[in-house]
């Protein structure tokens, strides 16, 4: 039993090593990473879509809320 323990626990001790080692020869890899920055226009910023969708939306809302004003009818 003893055996089995010290032999599973070099093994995992090896293991772990040899990850080490490949893992820190994979990262030796040079990675650059160039962000340039866009001059567009400020219409084609995403917030400014979404705010514009929602200005909209309000808007389609406002005029169906006028529309349906005072359109009761009032039986005797």
């Amino acid at each position: 039993m003893r055996f089995l323990r010290n032999l599973l626990a070099s093994v995992a001790a090896l293991l772990v090593v040899t990850t080490t080692r490949a893992v820190a020869l994979v990262q030796d890899a040079k990675i650059e990473i160039k962000t340039g920055e866009s001059h567009a226009a400020w219409y084609t910023q995403p917030v400014w879509i979404a705010i514009g969708v929602i200005a909209l939306v309000l808007i389609i809302v406002l005029i169906s809320m006028a529309g349906r004003r005072n359109n009761t009818t009032v039986v005797k």
